[in-house]
């Protein structure tokens, strides 16, 4: 049940500040997660250009076909930053096939049906760091 009295006796002040308080908080616990998640950091190899593309809201985004280490093949998934309008020159003049590239972000398992109703998933890795690795010199 609502208590009334109680709701009368804040101040707009007050729920000002916990509603701040509250956003901060929100904020807190998503940068604390983000965190737990980029823990993740990759050494790969391209085995394909990069594919830029865009989403209907204008987003740019970066797919990157990568091989790793261990030969395990995966795409990695870049959302360029929306203050940085020349990333996705730089990026697709930068990362070509057969470079290697350092990569940092977390998994993510997808699941949808396709057009012919079968169930599908696919596991891909939502990067939130790429740099290019140079080959050491011989």
């Amino acid at each position: 049940m609502i208590d009334f009295k109680r709701l009368a006796e804040q101040t707009p002040e007050d729920r000002a500040a916990r509603d701040a308080k509250r956003e901060r908080d929100e904020k807190d616990a998503d940068a604390k997660r983000r965190a737990e998640w980029s823990k993740t950091t990759i050494d790969a190899r391209l085995s394909e250009d990069v594919e830029m593309r865009s989403t209907p809201s204008g987003d740019t985004i970066a797919s990157l076909r990568c091989i790793a280490d261990n030969g395990d093949t995966f795409t990695a998934i870049y959302w360029l930053p929306p203050h940085r309008p020349d990333a996705a020159e730089r990026i697709a003049a930068t990362l070509r096939a057969g470079l290697g590239v350092c990569l940092a972000g977390y998994w993510k398992r997808r699941q949808w049906t396709d057009r012919d109703g079968n169930p599908r998933q696919v596991r891909e890795f939502q990067a939130q760091y790429v740099a290019p690795v140079r080959d050491p010199v011989d």
